[in-house]
């Protein structure tokens, strides 16, 4: 589909020649003689770029670049200026004006500077969809919780979203508290800002100092060129401190310099570089402990957890598991371009069940495992994979025996109370015909003596 431009020219004798230019380059041209006309047209034409001469009658080309970017935030705009209004030119870029073009100009000139405004257009449109996309994924609106645990931690977050608190999420490995830390970003003032985390844990401590702090070229050897560090990165946004506990001693006096501060100073640098961040921490260590065996600065630790919060695990919260599992299972069967829609109850029943050690992360891992592996329309007990034991008086994970007889004597109940009739069965187990008589199938079931019964 052909690009659409808006081009606002009320001299015909330069309009006509620009006009066939853009034409036999592949562009859809509209014509206005002035920047009023621009305006009504745009109310019912869509473009993705306006390209405008700085003097019209009426209003100018730069109070038009102002209206349209007002008005119509992702469109591109390209002022055209004679040699000796640059100046105003220059005003309409500080206004939003994607580039300016010189009277007179070549048709180089001139499609480069048009493939690259559209370009930019594009890009700010991607960005501010991912941005939507992220909204929509992770905000603290959008996330739900059966447990009372959750929703207490929920509410927490949601009473620090919108203010510069610095949180430190504290619980086992696998309880999900990146995706909080990214809610918290998303649905805090801070959402159109960057979003950066560093997992503490993987960056090796001779690298710690330059890659969260930047360097500059020529300061050590590999030093090639300059570098924006971890911090710098995340001006203007959130910085995620993954794992804070694995820092190494020697760098948390200077992490802490830079959190009171607001300031870091690159490797190799004698100038300190101002930084605007919100700040998230997590830990799978109890930081308390660390801090009374001399391995984490007391300092430190009080500075982080300004305000801290306990992500509980799945065990203690085995509410949440159907519909977490409900939601990676639509996911994976997505993902996998699968129809399988629902769990069985009695597979529900051993997810509920078992101790989950590697909490969320887990429980999304076995979904999906579960999802590649089955060919049905639900996912049945036999598709599990669980290691190791469920607590109390689970059902092993692993042993599908007793998950067997559990779904065997299900439909058997099922088979009795309808006299045998599978779609009738079917219906009363919340499955398809063909799935119950599958199950029949590999369950070695005589469906036959309970007709008529």
């Amino acid at each position: 589909m052909k690009r659409r431009i808006l081009l606002v020219e009320d001299d015909e004798i330069f309009l006509r020649p620009l006009q066939r230019t853009l034409e036999v380059a592949g562009y859809e041209v509209l014509v206005v003689a002035s920047g009023e006309d621009g305006i009504d047209l745009l109310k019912t034409e869509d473009v993705d770029l306006v390209l405008t001469d700085k003097r019209l009658p009426g209003m100018d080309g730069v109070e038009l670049a102002r209206r349209l970017k007002t008005e119509h935030a992702d469109l591109a705009v390209v002022v055209m200026t004679a040699y000796g209004t640059i100046e105003s030119a220059v005003d309409a870029m500080r206004l939003g004006a994607e580039d300016y073009l010189v009277k007179p100009f070549d048709v180089a000139e001139l499609l480069v500077v048009v493939r690259r405004a559209i370009e930019f257009r594009d890009l700010r449109a991607a960005n501010r969809a991912s941005l939507r996309r992220n909204q929509e994924r992770f905000t603290l609106k959008n996330v739900v919780a059966e447990s009372r645990e959750m929703r207490e931690v929920f509410e927490l977050l949601r009473s620090v979203a919108a203010i510069d608190t610095t949180v430190l999420l504290y619980g086992e490995t696998g309880v999900g508290k990146e995706m909080l830390a990214r809610s918290l970003h998303f649905s805090g003032a801070r959402h159109e800002g960057p979003f950066v985390a560093v997992n503490c844990a993987a960056v090796p401590a001779e690298l710690f100092e330059s890659e969260l702090f930047g360097y500059r070229k020529g300061a050590f050897t590999g030093a090639a060129e300059t570098r924006r560090g971890f911090f710098q990165s995340a001006h203007g946004g959130t910085l995620l401190l993954d794992e804070i506990g694995e820092m190494p001693l020697a760098l948390q006096s200077k992490l802490l310099r830079v959190l009171e501060d607001k300031r870091v100073t690159p490797v190799g640098s004698d100038r300190t570089v101002e930084v605007d961040v919100r700040y998230v921490a997590t830990t799978n260590r109890d930081l308390q402990a660390d801090v009374e065996r001399g391995t984490f600065r007391r300092d430190l630790y009080y500075r982080l957890s300004v305000m801290p919060i306990r992500v509980p695990p799945l065990r203690e919260r085995p509410s949440d598991i159907p519909l977490l599992a409900q939601h990676f299972l639509e996911k994976s069967a997505r993902r996998s371009k699968k129809t399988i829609s629902a769990i069985t109850p009695s597979a529900m029943q051993a997810l509920t069940r078992y101790a989950w050690p590697g909490n969320v992360r887990e429980l999304q891992n076995s979904i999906e495992r579960a999802v590649l592996l089955s060919d049905d329309e639900m996912i049945g007990a036999h598709s599990l994979t669980l290691e190791g034991r469920a607590e109390g008086d689970a059902v092993m994970a692993g042993d599908t025996t007793n998950l067997e007889e559990l779904e065997r004597g299900a439909i058997q109940r099922a088979l009795r109370a309808t006299r045998g009739v599978q779609k009738d069965a079917a219906d009363l187990l919340g499955i398809t015909p063909r799935v119950l008589n599958y199950k029949i199938q590999i369950l070695e079931i005589d469906w036959k003596a309970f007709r008529g019964g």
